[in-house]
């Protein structure tokens, strides 16, 4: 759990786990090239942080996804409660985007009701449609979210929805059909809390590479640089799911190539 602030609003940085995987089963596609990032790699792994992050805002407490849950023996309640946080406290939850290691912590197992009782879950309509219409849908989606909507907790949203003054989305496909950013501005300071548009540091530095795990090349490589072009021209704070622990840093610029530089 780490804590920065931008302008009046607090970013708290929750992970819920940490995973390696191949980087040859990540990077299918350009697995011949991994060599050029050796520095990035752990024994040819990727590492991945899976966080959440809590956001204070205009006196609102947001969450952005709820990790991997309790099959996963995640620890985002845990990272909640060292936050002095009460699922009970949270008034909304954001999904950046419906996969499973986002929507973990969503319901309560053994009752089937919302495990942040008094927030509202927002949902981005086109990953809601995308997932919905899949036949059979994914597990997650049926366990995580589609009780949501019965359940009266799910508000769907698509393109710029404002959350609260400092607290803006922003539709960035790729990832997923409806993925979703959040923009934070505040008091002259901006920060993106970017879901998985960037999944690892090997992104930053070639966006044009896709990984197994995303939906569509193009909308991909063009969120990507729409992202980075904003983000570099207001040196904004990051933060990111995957990205290295806590996932809180910069996208910077040494010798012609882009890196991340993680908070100290």
């Amino acid at each position: 759990m780490q804590r920065v602030t931008v302008g009046n609003v607090e970013v708290v940085a929750l992970v819920d786990l940490v995973q390696s995987y191949s980087a040859e089963r990540v990077y299918a596609e350009t697995a011949d090239r991994l060599g050029e990032f050796t520095d990035l790699l752990e024994d040819g792994k990727v590492v991945l942080n899976f966080a959440s992050f809590l956001l204070r805002a205009d006196g609102r407490t947001v969450l952005v996804d709820t990790g991997n849950g309790p099959e996963a023996q995640g620890r985002l309640l845990d990272e909640l409660a060292a936050a002095g946080v009460r699922p009970d406290e949270v008034e909304l939850v954001l999904f950046t985007h419906l996969h499973g290691d986002h929507t973990g912590w969503a319901l309560d197992r053994e009752s089937g009701r919302p495990r942040f009782a008094n927030a509202r879950y927002l949902v981005p309509r086109a990953d809601w449609e995308h997932y919905r219409a899949q036949t059979p849908p994914p597990n997650s989606f049926t366990r995580d979210v589609a009780p949501l909507e019965s359940l009266g907790a799910l508000d769907l949203v698509d393109g710029e929805h404002t959350i609260s003054p400092s607290l803006v989305t922003l539709h960035t496909p790729g990832h997923t059909p409806g993925h979703m950013t959040v923009v934070i501005s505040s008091q002259g300071q901006q920060a993106y809390v970017l879901g998985d548009a960037f999944l690892t540091p090997i992104d930053v530095a070639e966006p044009d590479w896709v990984t197994t795990w995303d939906w569509s090349a193009v909308p991909v490589r063009e969120t990507r640089r729409m992202l980075l072009s904003r983000i570099e021209a207001s040196n904004a704070l990051v933060a990111a799911s995957h990205l290295p622990v806590p996932g809180l840093g910069h996208f910077v610029r040494s010798e012609g190539r882009r890196s991340w530089r993680g908070v100290a």
